[in-house]
């Protein structure tokens, strides 16, 4: 594992801010917020001022007046959702929406993962069209669905899409294209996850309508929005930092039924505080980790081992019974998930670890088999990836068919990579981090030995090796409680704005003991001195699955080690801890 400590800022950087500590201060440098009105924006989020007018957005006014239009003459309106939590989520705040303004001819759609495409088809525009309906609201999907779209307009339906996700260089004939990513456009933030783009289209639609309930549901809907961004994995700065700020306090006291029973069955204890000034979004113990971790894991196993329209139902329910019901198929649903996901990583990781042993040198993973559910495709790339940080395409056999889920290391952009071998597949989307596809399994060779080329053309052997990137060095010092309320500050963490990380070298071992089920876990007591090594203190640390150090290591030993500053509470106690992220005998 490579470890990357960040450039130190400038001089000058510290002493346009005077009022942060060191430590502070190469935070906010290292996240890119040196203006006085970037770090106003990112410390103190403001729902009025900081999230933009959904006008702003391409294709906005022409969606608007389009859904107007049928509820005026009481059209059948069509949401046409994504299987996953982003999806689910963004189907239900404009169903949630369109109801709110008594609008009852209305219906969702969602494709079953197993047996549909992402996306728009032709079995089900055509039987959305034998429904009766007249309009489609694709969310979280279908900006590349070109022949669908022809398909539906030569029916008799019209078309708005809404999504986030990359284009192509033709676009649908939709009657309005809503995404973010959009050129010529004149929306400032292009990183809003889907059903955030489906939140601005229900507040232009509630705007319009002129509603007097507009910005009492526009505000509670956000729990919805903030935990689709965190699942789809969205950067959290700009208007997404706003987003799932205010989210996280509406989560906190939320009005739909299932998410009250699907944390109530998590065991998630919400806490809520008074805001320290009006307006603001009030404190609570919510957290990224519980809408990335906790519940979106649950809803997107709907999608993954079920059907989505579960997940859906718990977020639309409104009877307590039916929601508890559903929260415990979903949990349950979610344990199944993790049990397989995880013996068909080991399956991998055992044809890897095979490979390597007979001398393989492989850029890029490429591992299929006809035993692996669809739903889970795309988890498995993402835990291999990581483990190998190499591009991973990983994908399951449909009799004559092969879908693909694939994740990636930064130096490998998968939507440039897919795009140059798409006269090789029959259709293909997603991001530059996290795509897919589907091909016909006679080009299976091909494909695999194109993207093997690829990736020995253009990654380097440096690409591929792990790299912690770390905030900055420090001392014995820095490691104090206002420091980390300091901290604290920089949350909700995420994509784009990590839990930060530091180091620290020559930490003295005084305790090692493993902890936890088959002892995965590393306890320790580590003496860390100050820069003269006259004087030290210690602190309690704790290593997730790094049980196997313990017989590396005997007291006295020292230690360079990577970690997060965190809080250990026990019996009303609160000490700081360090979250040991990686370690190696000290240099």
């Amino acid at each position: 594992m490579k470890w990357k400590v960040k450039p130190k800022a400038p001089a000058d950087f510290f002493k346009k801010f005077p009022e942060y500590s060191p430590l502070i201060g190469q935070l906010l440098y290292n996240r890119g917020l040196k203006t006085q009105a970037q770090i106003d924006e990112f410390f103190n989020p403001d729902f009025l001022e900081d999230l933009h007018d959904p006008f702003l957005l391409k294709g906005m006014r022409k969606a608007v007046k389009r859904i107007i239009q049928a509820i005026k003459k009481k059209e059948k309106i069509i949401i046409y959702g994504d299987y996953d939590a982003d999806g689910v989520c963004a189907t239900a705040i404009l169903f949630l929406t369109l109801k709110s303004l008594s609008f009852k001819n209305l219906d969702f759609y969602i494709p079953d993962r197993e047996k549909e495409n992402h996306g728009l088809s032709e079995k089900s525009i055509r039987e959305l069209a034998r429904s009766g309906a007249k309009l489609i609201i694709t969310v979280d999907c279908a900006s590349r669905d070109l022949e669908e779209v022809n398909l539906a307009n030569s029916l008799g339906l019209d078309v708005i899409i809404t999504d986030h996700h990359e284009l192509g260089n033709e676009l649908p004939s939709a009657v309005a294209l809503i995404n973010p990513l959009q050129e010529n456009g004149q929306y400032p933030f292009r990183d809003l996850a889907g059903a955030a783009v489906a939140y601005k289209l229900a507040c232009a639609l509630l705007s319009a309508q002129a509603e007097e309930s507009a910005g009492y549901l526009e505000k509670w809907l956000l729990d919805l929005v903030a935990l689709a961004t965190v699942a789809d994995v969205m950067p959290l700065v700009g208007e997404n930092r706003t987003l799932v700020k205010y989210g996280l306090a509406v989560l906190a006291q939320t009005r739909w039924l299932g998410l009250r029973e699907l944390m109530k069955l998590a065991q998630v204890n919400i806490k809520i505080g008074q805001p320290a000034v009006i307006g603001q979004a009030p404190p609570t113990n919510l957290d990224a980790y519980t809408l990335g971790y906790i519940l979106g894991p649950r809803l997107n196993a709907a999608g993954r081992m079920d059907h989505a329209n579960n997940a859906l139902r718990l977020l639309l329910s409104r009877d307590r019974k039916e929601a508890r019901e559903l929260a415990k198929r979903l949990n349950q649903t979610n344990l199944t998930r993790q049990n397989l996901t995880d013996k068909i990583v080991q399956e991998v990781i055992n044809r890897l670890e095979e490979k390597i042993a007979k001398g393989e040198q492989l850029k890029l993973i490429f591992e299929g088999s006809s035993d692996w559910p669809v739903g889970l495709i795309g988890l498995v790339a993402g835990r291999i990836s990581g483990r190998y940080c190499r591009p991973t395409f990983i994908y399951c056999e449909k009799k004559e068919k092969i879908l693909v889920s694939a994740r990636t290391i930064p130096q490998f952009n998968l939507i440039e990579a897919i795009e140059s071998s798409a006269h090789l597949l029959d259709n293909f989307g997603g991001h530059k981090k996290a795509a897919g596809f589907q091909m016909r399994k006679s080009n299976l060779a091909k494909v695999k030995k194109f993207f093997h080329q690829l990736a020995e053309k253009k990654l380097k052997e440096g690409d591929l090796v792990p790299q912690i990137d770390i905030d900055m060095e420090l001392s014995l010092e820095d490691i104090n409680w206002p420091n980390h309320e300091a901290i604290q500050k920089f949350a909700p963490f995420g994509q784009a704005n990590p839990q930060p990380k530091f180091s620290a070298k020559g930490l003295e071992v005084k305790d090692a003991r493993i902890v936890g089920n088959n002892g995965k876990h590393l306890k320790m007591e580590l003496m860390i001195f100050n820069g003269q090594a006259s004087r030290g203190k210690t602190f309690k640390a704790i290593g997730f699955n790094l049980g196997d150090w313990q017989d590396k290591l005997k007291m006295g030993d020292a230690v360079d080690m990577v970690f997060e500053l965190i809080v250990d509470e026990w019996n009303g106690h609160r000490d700081l801890q360090l979250k040991v992220v990686d370690l190696r005998p000290a240099r």
